[in-house]
This record gives C-alpha cells, structure tokens and sequence, in this order.
C-alpha cells in the first residue's frame, strides 16, 4: 500500500516569454536563445490520504501553473508526479485516463468553467460518458443524489449555467468534479470569486465532503486566512519554489522565512485596517 496518495518530485516547469515581432526577428539574427520564466523551480511535495493541503502564495507564485501541470494542462519540463504508484507524465492514454479519473479539478472562476449551452444534466454526465460509467440505478437518480450531496435541489438538472448564482455554479463544478468518485480533488483559487459568506458555505461544504468520502484535497489560494481555516498543512510558494513547509496552527507563529513573514503581515494589516478582499 502507497505512503502518500501523491508524491511530486522536482517538478519544473518554464514559460518563453513572448516577444514583439521586432524582437524576435532581433533575437534570430543575433542567435538569442529564447528567454524563459521559470514557473515552477524543483518543486517536491506528498499528499497522504484524507488529508488537506494548502497551497499559499501571492498571484505569479506558480500556484495554478502547479495544478494544471498535475491535470496535465501544461507538459512539465522535468520532474515527476506519483498518484496512487502511477506516473502521471510518464502513463500511457488508457493509463492516463484512469488516473484522472482519481483526480479532479475545481477551477477558480464559477461562471467560466462551465459551458453556457449545456445544461447541467449534460455537464455532470460528460464525465460518466467520457469514462464509461453509467450508474446501475438510472443516470438522473444518480445525478439527483450527486446534487443534494453538495446542496442543491433536485430541478438543477435541466436548468443551465446562467440561471444560478455564483456559488450555486460552484457547487456545480465540485459535483462535477465528485462525478467520478476520485481520491484527489484540486482546487485552485476556488472560492476567490464569490462573496465571503459564500465563501465560507464552500469551504465547510469541502471539509464536509472530506470527512465524508475520505478525498485528499490540494487546497490553492492567496488568501492566508482562507488556507489556514481549511488546511491542516500548508506549503508556501515563492517565485516558483517551495520556501517553507508548516502546519496550518502554526502558520501564524512558528513561520520564519522572510516571505512567509510578508505574507502574514500583509494579511494581518488588512485585516486590522477593516479593508475586504
């Protein structure tokens, strides 16, 4: 049996930086390499089961960079990611997509991450078709089922994206991400765009879900309060590396890099001040 659900390993990942059409003619004649942002700088970290990991760090810290390099969205450079024993970048379609299967994703922007032309019976029975899973007890009593599971009524089914609200569309997209029953859930930056008491509903919503069916949950945002409210270990990123490693209770005392440090600061200032986010 696996130590830890998933195990990342010196993960890397660079972005060319795009250039003005001069520039780039400039850069060929005078036989420039391409210039490139490292995204992700040897990133290594493990997920045990059960468990919730904190993803912190300010906007162009590598965060989503990290999780769509995981869902394979984008190819990483060098490196290697571990889910369940399996190699994600190394398997094969078919062994790929038994390991997607086991990991999901929910993005950041609710209005935006589903399809306005379809409605949400064919938004949560994509994954089944695409998997080949039909459910023994009829696929709209399933669908049903998933749908009170995180909150909403039974009349969802037919209706389609832009008759709901911003965190009744999120809820949407973790049923989605549900639908296939996966050990992992990543969720990047998924309550940054709703109000801050929607905010909450999602995020007990998601600790709920963990205690229930046991998921890991790989938890991305900004937002310091927010990690350490869900998170029970959280990882700082910094231009791209890991700068520290910490339990969530002990973010706020024992933090020593410098920029951990900022980030609280910053946060605690905000706070004081009576600024919202």
């Amino acid at each position: 049996m696996e130590e830890y659900l998933l195990k990342v390993e010196n993960l890397c990942k660079s972005f060319v930086v795009e250039k003005s059409l001069k520039k780039k003619i400039l850069s060929f004649f005078n036989k420039e390499r391409p210039e490139a942002v490292k995204a992700l700088d040897n990133i290594s970290f493990n997920i045990k089961s059960g468990e919730i990991l904190g993803i912190l760090g300010e906007s162009g810290s590598g965060k989503s960079t990290l999780a769509r390099t995981l869902m394979g969205i984008h190819k990483p450079d060098s490196g290697s990611a571990y889910l369940l024993g399996k190699n994600i970048f190394t398997a094969n379609k078919t062994e790929k997509l038994d390991i997607y299967k086991n990991m999901q994703m929910v993005f950041q922007d609710p209005y935006g991450s589903l399809d306005p032309r379809m409605n949400i019976r064919q938004i949560l029975s994509e994954p089944l078709k695409i998997h080949n899973i039909i459910p023994k007890e009829g696929i709209d009593n399933f669908l049903n089922k998933s749908l009170e599971e995180v909150g909403l009524s039974k009349d969802s089914l037919d209706k389609y994206p832009s008759e709901f609200s911003g965190g009744q569309r999120q809820r949407i997209g973790i049923c989605r991400a549900l639908i296939l029953n996966p050990k992992l859930i990543i969720a990047d930056e998924a309550v940054s765009a709703l109000d801050v008491s929607v905010q909450a509903q999602i995020l007990d919503l998601l600790v709920k879900l963990k205690e229930k069916r046991g998921i890991s949950i790989i938890f991305i945002s900004h937002d310091v309060a927010v990690v350490r409210q869900i998170s029970s270990r959280i990882i700082l990123l910094y231009h791209g590396k890991i700068v520290e490693e910490i339990d969530s209770d002990r973010l706020l005392s024992d933090a020593k890099h410098e920029y951990s440090r900022k980030l609280i600061n910053a946060a605690l200032t905000l706070r004081e001040s009576g600024i919202n986010r």
